[in-house]
């Protein structure tokens, strides 16, 4: 009987373990960046007998680094190509792609080692898009500051400190038991439902919950580092 009670025991902190440290970041502490809809100067449109190729100046702070890019239609392929400063050896930007009805469609992050000196290599884009906005962070050894804010969204952060902390007060009392059972023997009913064993649950929860929520807090934090984007 001991021996059944210490495998329910190691499956009660398997499945706490995994629940706290994959599933419910996974599903509530995506980080997301905020995305400003900016339409680029379009400067020229060229029209082909199998598609046309815009000419769009980027937003002024990006203009000593990328001078235009070019949105080119074949069809159902869309493709980006942008036309680079002088001595511009390496390049990393986003591509932040909308629709003719100005909805976030994806980002593309594109990190390119310039091999033909003064434009990029084509970026394949979905057949919907319609306009895009590029936002540059690094070139050639300098990293550039990314004007948008990583945060979790504030109902996803009480939700994961919810769920969190039931999950550690089902797997406290969990254990409890099991531990009764195993080193108990004729008292395991006595640790289980006594008044004083009680308190000291009690108190033992509360420091849990404490231990659990600045846990949670600190994930929360350092979430940014993933990138899942919004508008």
């Amino acid at each position: 009987m001991i021996a059944l009670w210490i495998v329910l025991l190691v499956l009660v902190l398997t499945v706490a373990i995994v629940v706290a440290a994959v599933v419910l970041p996974k599903k509530y502490l995506k980080t997301r960046y905020t995305l400003t809809k900016t339409r680029d100067r379009g400067i020229k449109a060229v029209e082909e007998k199998n598609g046309r190729t815009i000419v769009y100046e980027p937003a002024m702070e990006y203009r000593k680094y990328i001078k235009q890019y070019l949105l080119s239609e074949r069809g159902d392929k869309k493709q980006l190509a942008c036309k680079l400063g002088d001595d511009i050896s390496y390049l990393a930007y986003d591509v932040a792609v909308f629709n003719n009805r100005d909805e976030l469609v994806t980002v593309l992050t594109v990190k390119e080692k310039v091999e033909d000196m003064g434009i990029t290599s084509p970026v394949d884009l979905p057949a919907s898009t319609s306009y895009v906005g590029l936002t540059v962070t690094a070139v050639d050894a300098e990293k550039l500051p990314v004007p948008m804010t990583a945060k979790v969204k504030a109902k996803h952060a009480l939700a994961f400190l919810f769920w969190s902390t039931l999950c550690v007060v089902v797997e406290t009392l969990c254990v409890k038991v099991c531990f009764a059972n195993i080193f108990g023997g004729v008292f395991r009913e006595l640790i289980i439902m006594d008044g004083v064993s009680a308190l000291v649950t009690a108190g033992m929860l509360v420091g849990v919950c404490l231990v659990n929520v600045l846990v949670c807090l600190i994930a929360i934090l350092i979430r940014g580092r993933k990138k899942v984007w919004t508008e």
